[in-house]
């Protein structure tokens, strides 16, 4: 018997489809353009983020790039990261078990400001 109930958690930034919460988590996050998700770290949560859709601005600690369908990043538990939407993407996430007290963050999520976009663009 299979179960077909997905929790859908709307973000600012898009949406998070949960597939699995138990020892390990799986989701698949819908990031809109021009949208981020907050400066943020775990310290338990480890994460493993694979692009599917899309074109992603990844920022790990002080680095930034861009990541593309079928690549990967490992987070570690301590590490702030943030994801952008350059264009309109999707994103498995696979990780540790996910509780929302375990999200620590330093900037909130939201849109990037226009000029700050455009300025992305150009340089990715």
């Amino acid at each position: 018997m299979t179960d077909k109930n997905i929790e859908i958690h709307s973000k600012v930034w898009g949406e998070e489809q949960w597939i699995a919460n138990k020892d390990y988590c799986g989701k698949l996050l819908k990031l809109s353009k021009g949208w981020r998700c907050s400066i943020h770290y775990h310290k338990n949560k480890e994460e493993t983020f694979y692009i599917l859709k899309g074109k992603v601005l990844m920022e790990v600690g002080d680095r930034e790039w861009v990541m593309n369908p079928g690549e990967k990043i490992d987070i570690k538990s301590g590490d702030k990261h943030r994801f952008t939407g350059l264009q309109n993407s999707e994103i498995m996430e696979f990780s540790t078990h996910h509780e929302e007290k375990d999200s620590y963050r330093d900037v909130p999520s939201g849109q990037v400001p226009l000029e700050e976009f455009d300025l992305l663009l150009t340089k990715y």
